[in-house]
């Protein structure tokens, strides 16, 4: 075929079609127009055909800083373990990847997660421990299901009562089925009465699921 004033039109179908044709060959071609996106066949499976640019839609990152929790007015964290609030007053996003509507949805207070993608968590938040003795923070992610608790980090407040400690944890984690299922919830304990205040969380996606 030759032309410089037309193209070729390839099949179109839905997802669920282009998975039904029974025993596509090798190199067989087709628009999908459930993600307005081509595949081909080859060694047994579909694959996407990918612009110049979606490479990068694939990582980016998003940060949510609540707007609560001041050090005028503090979260108050004791020996029964809670949700760490995040209300998301302030959003910055504008860098997500393309395809993710959030990283954290604050109506749930969880990290979103999608099957087989890998992320970067950063936690952030001020510690103000209320007694004079050595207070021990600890903070996991709750996935929830058979798994339960993962990521679980210490951190010892040393200095006595009424002084600030900075906390930031960084960590990279995959969010598989569970994850995706339940999202992840950020929990917090503390040995004694501790103010917390300031909290802020970053997430990027370092890579896309397959």
């Amino acid at each position: 075929m030759e032309s410089d004033s037309q193209g070729m039109l390839t099949p179109r179908m839905t997802t669920a079609q282009r998975n039904a044709i029974a025993n596509p060959a090798d190199g067989l071609l087709v628009y999908d127009t459930d993600e307005s996106a081509f595949y081909f066949y080859k060694n047994s499976s579909w694959s996407k055909l990918e612009s110049e640019n979606s490479a990068s839609d694939y990582t980016g990152w998003a940060d949510y800083t609540d707007g609560t929790y001041t050090s005028a007015s503090p979260f108050v964290v004791g020996t029964t373990k809670v949700t760490l609030p995040n209300d998301a007053a302030t959003v910055r996003d504008s860098q997500k990847p393309v395809d993710v509507t959030t990283f954290y949805d604050s109506t749930n207070s969880t990290i979103t997660g999608r099957d087989g993608d890998g992320i970067n968590i950063v936690i952030e938040f001020k510690a103000r421990p209320n007694t004079a003795s050595t207070t021990r923070l600890t903070v996991a992610i709750d996935i929830g299901g058979v798994v339960g608790e993962i990521y679980i980090r210490d951190f010892v407040l040393a200095k006595g009562n009424g002084v600030e400690h900075y906390y930031l944890s960084s960590f990279n984690a995959y969010t598989l089925n569970t994850w995706e299922a339940n999202g992840g919830t950020v929990k917090i304990v503390s040995t004694a009465s501790a103010d917390i205040y300031d909290i802020r969380y970053v997430v990027t996606r370092t890579h896309k699921a397959r």
